[in-house]
């Protein structure tokens, strides 16, 4: 019997299914059916199944020491041919090729107080992926340009940039339903920097009081299913994703997927990934962001030329690019 691929699905566990769960879904899912091999999800018992075709579910707590401790016993005894992970946190022994994923390094930025990721467990964590990781996996060039200058050229050596993805819909959004509100996606974290979009917004509406409403949907803060998320973007005014740190920015992928215009943060891995499909801003300036606000709104033929450069843009980061990275990968290590 062929050694089973496992895959890491900890992370699912951990509430509500946003960005950076949502992203591996859509890619064990492309991914399961060109495997070549049996594939294994290693699931907390409180996640809600995915039902992924060519996916067997294998029930594990892996939180806390579980993850040195049990993890690798399980590896063993489902036979592993290698263990992917989705995070960076992994086994420091394993009785097969283990890969890591490192999204951000968030300490090596200025965000306000209370940040999460940024404290000294989070740093170790990296420090022995970077180590002990057959590869790692990073979503963007931004991301793997951090960890050269935390951890120097020789760490970077195995780091793979495998940029997050998602399917194209069939048609883009009907241009003139896009009257609703500007759509934040995302959680609450300070990185997001919701304090300063809705102080931009409200300045904007007391400059053109015709200015659509803010409609903010994370978490904890009106959370959208997919069916739910799929409905608000295609009739949203414009996503903002005004971030102050983003490893890759799921949001703006999903967005230009659907052909609906942007507005992000000029910052590394938003610009490298929106690149002239958006319209970029100073996310620390409230001014500058109205500004922007206010421009997206008025302006008809900036709409469209940002929507239709966003979802060409788009169809460069289908699943179909995840599949064949991976597929790489895993080939090199199972060679």
């Amino acid at each position: 019997m062929t050694a089973p691929l496992v895959f890491d699905g900890t992370i699912l566990g951990r509430g509500r299914i946003t960005g950076v769960g949502r992203s591996f879904l859509n890619a064990l899912a492309a991914y399961a059916p060109h495997a070549g091999r049996s594939c294994v999800l290693l699931l907390p018992a409180r996640a809600e199944d995915p039902r992924i075709e060519g996916v067997h579910v294998v029930h594990a707590e892996l939180g806390g020491l579980s993850r040195q401790l049990v993890l690798p016993q399980l590896l063993h005894r489902l036979g592993a041919a290698l263990l992917h992970a989705p995070m960076a946190a992994i086994p420091l022994r394993a009785p097969c090729p283990v890969i890591a994923t490192l999204h951000d390094l968030p300490w090596l930025h200025v965000l306000p107080k209370g940040e999460p990721g940024r404290g000294v467990r989070h740093r170790l964590v990296a420090r022995l992926a970077l180590r002990r990781a057959a590869r790692v996996l990073v979503p963007s060039l931004a991301t793997r340009a951090d960890i050269e200058r935390w951890a120097g050229p020789r760490a970077a050596a195995r780091v793979v940039v495998v940029p997050h993805t998602t399917p194209l819909p069939a048609s883009a959004a009907d241009p003139g339903r896009l009257t609703g509100p500007f759509l934040v996606l995302g959680d609450d974290r300070p990185r997001k920097n919701l304090e300063r979009v809705v102080a931009a917004h409200a300045r904007a509406q007391t400059q053109d009081p015709t200015l659509p409403a803010l409609q903010i949907a994370g978490p904890r803060r009106g959370y959208l299913n997919e069916a739910e998320k799929t409905l608000a973007l295609r009739q949203a005014r414009a996503v903002l994703h005004l971030s102050l740190l983003e490893g890759f920015g799921l949001p703006v992928l999903e967005a230009m997927a659907h052909g609906v215009p942007v507005v992000c943060s000029d910052i590394g891995a938003l610009r490298e990934l929106a690149d002239d499909a958006a319209l970029l801003v100073d996310p620390t300036d409230r001014d500058a962001m109205a500004s922007a606000l206010l421009r997206i709104h008025r302006d008809a033929e900036l709409r469209t030329r940002l929507a239709t450069a966003g979802r060409a843009r788009a169809a460069a980061y289908a699943p179909a690019r995840t599949v064949e990275a991976w597929q790489q990968v895993h080939g090199e290590l199972l060679r």
